[in-house]
């Protein structure tokens, strides 16, 4: 084992969505600070990775992907579920569907008001956001006769035009979707935090070291890293200030874990010595659930330069319109649109023939259940435990419920109808291979429900007893030298996608970082 002195004010471990603006923003100031990821670095010419409508392509390629994957779900017929995770400088931002959505305001304003989060609120928050955007480049998704036939066809189902879901008063609405995506001398390109906050930048005192592995950290004055590196040998290295966790919400809990930090007892039966006895680590974690139908289009629709189509809507499970301000959790559903028409984009399942189809889904948020992340020993090598706990609750059913049948009234429209040329899904089960559903059903929630890679929560930041970091410098409670930013301190799910929660935590977390 190969052991260094301090060279570096800050070890940021994890170069995605959150890491990578704490990382860019210290050495800004002056501080060195060494980036560590598990991936490897992405050629900026690379076709797959940059090109919007090539993500599936990325989403198949196991080289970008941890491989992590669920426990048996006992609610989705016990089945296992494939949890996506890029690796690579630029972690899930290499491999998401770019759609972004700064959270819903009173998503910030509970955190502050209701959950002892501090500094948290919306409108504090608000310049972070749009410095943010301002460095990584969000674009409004352009219309076309789709997107202006969804938009009427969301009038009829009484969900207004809302042309900005992120910086009006409501998410509310059928919406035309921002993304992280720029104009590139006239051609669109994926954009992430790390291409802008670290690479664009070039900071003399910021050294990047990807394909790392991190076993466990050692808290105090002067915390250290144990991690392999690339080229397979251990190394420790001690930082003068702090150690950052920006893993995510299943990295983050994990390393926190193998070094003994969490449920004493917990620990000692998966063979770890407990170093602090912090029972909030690795709990609370989270995840939309996603539901959904498909639909075939006789009509071609229009190409798609996007991940999804730039039309969408925000709604709530009561059915009703929450109003201009609505309450936390009011505006509980998000429904995007896909089609296979891009590259990488999985075929119908057999006996089904290969022919063009429209995936309309809808992500059930703020539901009521909460999984964990845990580990069954101290070693590295072995994967964490990971437990979304979907369906727990017994509220959420009908929640689902309620996402399900909005995306059938949608495939029902009678406009859509027309101007596309589907079949109302009813119409068109397939008793032999049911992916059409005849009724709104759980039972087709739990044969198809599936993860919509929104983690969050599993070091939440507050006040109360399952708290896992200071809201006021995203320390570890309790602990010198080891702070987490990253989703994991977010407390509780947003409203929407979570690119835009990452960021913002990582950009509030580095103006608290340096403030202290």
């Amino acid at each position: 084992m190969a052991n260094g002195q301090a060279n570096y004010d800050y070890i940021v471990i994890g170069a995605g969505a959150a890491g990578s603006i704490v990382a860019g923003e210290a050495a800004a100031a002056g501080f060195a600070v060494l980036l560590l990821d598990m991936g490897l670095g992405t050629d900026p010419g690379e076709r797959d990775v940059w090109d919007p409508t090539r993500w599936y392509e990325v989403l198949g390629n196991n080289g970008y992907e941890i491989g992590w994957r669920s426990t048996q779900q006992a609610n989705l017929n016990h089945r296992i579920i494939n949890l996506l995770q890029s690796r690579g400088l630029g972690g899930c931002q290499l491999h998401n569907a770019m759609v972004y959505v700064r959270g819903g305001r009173s998503t910030y304003d509970h955190w502050a008001n209701a959950l002892g989060c501090s500094g948290w609120d919306y409108q504090t928050l608000r310049s972070c956001f749009e410095t943010v955007e301002a460095t990584v480049g969000i674009i409004d998704g352009a219309g076309d006769d789709f997107t202006r036939s969804f938009f009427d066809a969301a009038g009829r189902l009484g969900l207004p035009f809302n042309p900005d879901y992120n910086s009006g008063g409501t998410e509310y609405g059928a919406v035309p979707f921002q993304f992280t995506i720029e104009d590139d001398a006239g051609s669109l390109r994926r954009t992430t935090s790390h291409e802008k906050y670290v690479r664009a930048r070039a900071a003399a005192r910021l050294t990047v070291e990807p394909g790392c592995f991190v076993h466990r950290i050692v808290p105090g004055a002067s915390p250290s890293v144990e991690y392999r590196d690339r080229f397979g040998n251990v190394q420790t290295l001690v930082a003068n200030r702090d150690v950052v966790l920006s893993a995510g919400a299943i990295g983050t809990p994990a390393i926190l874990l193998r070094s003994g930090i969490g449920a004493a007892d917990a620990l000692r039966r998966a063979g770890v010595t407990p170093v602090h006895d912090l029972p909030g680590v690795g709990g609370n974690f989270y995840d939309d659930l996603g539901v959904g139908i498909l639909v075939v289009p006789t009509r071609r629709l229009p190409i798609q330069p996007y991940g999804y189509i730039a039309a969408g809507a925000f709604a709530s499970s009561s059915g009703t319109d929450p109003g201009p301000n609505p309450a936390y959790a009011a505006v509980d559903i998000e429904v995007q649109l896909s089609t296979n028409e891009l590259a990488g984009a999985p075929p119908l399942p057999k006996p089904l023939p290969d022919m063009p189809y429209m995936i309309i889904g809808a992500s059930a948020l703020h539901l009521k259940s909460r999984g964990s992340v845990t580990i069954g020993s101290g070693d590295p090598y072995l994967p964490p435990i990971i437990d979304p706990n979907w369906l727990s609750d017994p509220a959420d059913i009908d929640h689902c419920l309620a996402a399900l049948a909005l995306t059938i009234d949608i495939a029902n429209d009678p406009g859509l109808v027309s101007e596309w040329g589907w079949t109302p899904p009813q119409n068109q089960a397939n008793p032999l291979f049911p992916i059409f559903p005849v009724e709104v059903s759980a039972a087709w929630i739990k044969a198809t429900g599936l993860t919509v890679q929104h983690y969050v929560g599993s070091c939440a930041m507050g006040t109360g007893a399952q708290a896992v970091v200071d809201p006021a410098t995203m320390k570890v409670i309790g602990l010198d030298g080891i702070r987490v930013i990253d989703a994991s301190a977010a407390p509780t799910p947003v409203t929407g996608n979570t690119a835009g929660v990452s960021m913002v935590v990582g950009a509030r977390g580095a103006q608290l970082l340096l403030a202290s």
